[in-house]
């Protein structure tokens, strides 16, 4: 069995009237698997809300069904809401058919984009990222590394969007194309937040690159 962790930002997801739907909350955050249903995929989500209107049981949208709330509490001015969601067979239940994949825990969606972690047998899981692909823009895949678990080497989701800008404009050209400033402003962050991020990403694929040397020594 091997794991991977699927990274698509929101930007590519936005125009989804399931992602649309979704974010009326804060976060939806994976708890569980309950199995298969009629061939729908039952989990168990955290569905977090500032307002406390989660969406109500028997919600449909674009082939997911929110079952059943099955417990509701407040912190501060959150609001937190375990529910069950089905997926049809047809949208994501069909994967799952099998018992050949499974989704683990960090799983989650928020204003950030989607991230999903499953464990799988090798030809399952193949089938399942190549169709993913096809549908949506996928940012990443992190691989599991031995019995470590899921590693999420290399870059953060934010930290990729701010190279791949920065090498899409010229930063690393001689003499650089771009600015700071300007990265900050089509990225819609701040100048500090960008060199910080930039900075980090840098260290994090220098020390990505060096364990890959050492690795094949």
């Amino acid at each position: 069995m091997r794991a991977v962790r699927v990274e698509c930002a929101y930007a590519s997801l936005e125009h989804d009237a399931r992602a649309l739907a979704a974010l009326q909350c804060i976060s939806w955050d994976f708890r569980s698997m309950l199995g298969m249903v009629d061939g729908n995929l039952r989990i168990m989500v955290e569905c977090i809300t500032i307002d406390g209107n989660c969406p109500p049981s028997g919600t449909h949208v674009g082939g997911i069904h929110l079952v059943e709330i099955l417990e509701e509490w407040s912190s501060d001015i959150l609001t937190h809401h375990l529910v069950v969601i089905e997926f049809a067979a047809d949208f994501v239940g069909h994967y799952f058919h099998g018992g050949d994949l499974a989704i683990l825990a960090g799983s989650n969606f928020t204003a950030n984009g989607l991230v999903l972690q499953i464990a799988g047998r090798h030809e399952a899981m193949v089938r399942f990222l190549t169709d993913v692909r096809s549908k949506v823009p996928v940012e990443r895949v992190t691989s599991a590394k031995g019995s470590k678990g899921l590693v999420q080497k290399g870059p953060t989701l934010q930290q990729h969007r701010v190279v791949r800008l920065a090498h899409e404009k010229g930063w690393y050209e001689v003499p650089k194309r771009t600015s700071i400033r300007d990265l900050a402003e089509n990225l819609g962050l701040s100048k500090s937040t960008v060199s910080e991020q930039l900075v980090k990403a840098e260290g994090e694929i220098v020390a990505s690159f060096l364990d890959s040397s050492l690795d094949s020594e």
